[in-house]
């Protein structure tokens, strides 16, 4: 059951006619552009809290006494989890995106067979569109990945960074001050 309804999305995809194919097109491209906006607004959370847990950080430690040490720790240790959480969001929001990308890419090289091609070439095109749209969905969610990785990975450590000063700080201080 299962297989037989791949292989009739397949055969929609591949030999249907000109309407089937771009309101496919088209609904597939809405549901993962949407999913790419969901992600990437978690992606921008991610960069925002970290930099508030570092402006938070900065002022407290040089304006504010030291009984803020405790809100320290306790504040950057949630941004250190919450960055844990947008962490893996952030990989989930590059695929998303990109593949909402390229089937801009499809759409575009379907319109091209319809109009120009014969029925043969049409059908070779519209492999062509679909396997290059996984094909280059795939390397530029790799490689986007694999650079903007460290950014997500220095604000989770960053975080992590801060709450162990906020805590140690605010232990050796409390110690050294007797309270």
């Amino acid at each position: 059951m299962g297989f037989s309804f791949y292989f009739f999305i397949l055969k929609i995809i591949f030999y249907s006619k000109f309407f089937y194919n771009y309101l496919f097109q088209i609904c597939l491209f809405f549901l993962f552009f949407s999913f790419s906006f969901v992600f990437n607004f978690f992606f921008l959370f991610n960069f925002f809290f970290s930099f508030f847990s570092f402006l938070f950080f900065f002022f407290f430690f040089l304006f504010f006494s030291v009984f803020f040490f405790t809100f320290l720790f306790q504040l950057n240790l949630f941004l250190f989890f919450l960055n844990f959480f947008f962490f893996y969001l952030f990989f989930l929001s590059i695929f998303f995106f990109l593949f909402s990308f390229f089937f801009v890419l499809s759409f575009v090289l379907f319109f091209l067979s319809y109009s120009v091609f014969d029925t043969k070439t049409y059908i070779y095109f519209t492999q062509l569109s679909i396997l290059s749209f996984f094909l280059f969905s795939f390397l530029h969610a790799f490689f986007h990945s694999f650079i903007l990785f460290f950014l997500s990975f220095f604000s989770f450590f960053f975080s992590f960074f801060l709450s162990f000063i906020s805590y140690f700080g605010s232990f050796l201080i409390k110690k050294f001050l007797h309270f």
